[in-house]
């Protein structure tokens, strides 16, 4: 019975990640005022089908912005993994969050947003903090910067993208 169960899983999760794909997109190019039979049409699917994985649209939308976390854990683990942990998160970070820069920047644009984005705050800080205590010890990082300074700073180096700034925004950064 679970061989039956695992292909249907396996689908699931596919449509599950259509939809997330789509609905990003959307909400990039619209606004949350995206419609949701458009999202749907968009991944290829039906609209019942998104209701099964996201009863409301409030839960696609926290789906979508729960995605936008994982570039930056991503960077984390291979920040930690490094010996210059700072430039490694900062460049990683805003290679793997140059795709989502533009929706976030759409939804910052929507007012109905703001509550919605400002959630995100808090996994954000945990995400890095472990970046700025491993940064610190090793001199990489100022002592007067915090979790959210450097999230700024990784939003300046994704809008910038070159080299060069990435290294004006380091020199900044370091003591």
């Amino acid at each position: 019975m679970t061989s039956d169960l695992s292909p249907r899983r396996r689908d699931a999760a596919r449509n599950r990640e259509r939809l997330l794909e789509a609905a990003a997109a959307a909400f990039r190019e619209e606004g949350l005022g995206a419609s949701v039979n458009h999202i749907a049409t968009d991944a290829g699917l039906n609209v019942a089908t998104l209701y099964r994985h996201f009863p409301t649209k409030d839960d696609l939308v926290a789906a979508v912005l729960d995605e936008l976390l994982e570039p930056l854990a991503q960077a984390r683990d291979a920040a930690l993994e490094s010996e210059d942990v700072l430039a490694t998160f900062l460049r990683e970070a805003a290679v793997q969050q140059r795709g989502h820069h533009g929706l976030v920047d759409a939804l910052r644009r929507d007012p109905a947003v703001a509550g919605t984005l400002s959630r995100l705050r808090e996994p954000a800080i945990a995400i890095v903090e472990p970046i700025v205590e491993r940064a610190q010890a090793r001199g990489q990082l100022r002592p007067d910067f915090d979790a959210l300074d450097l999230l700024i700073a990784l939003r300046m180096v994704a809008a910038a993208m070159t080299d060069r700034h990435v290294d004006v925004i380091l020199r900044g950064l370091r003591p």
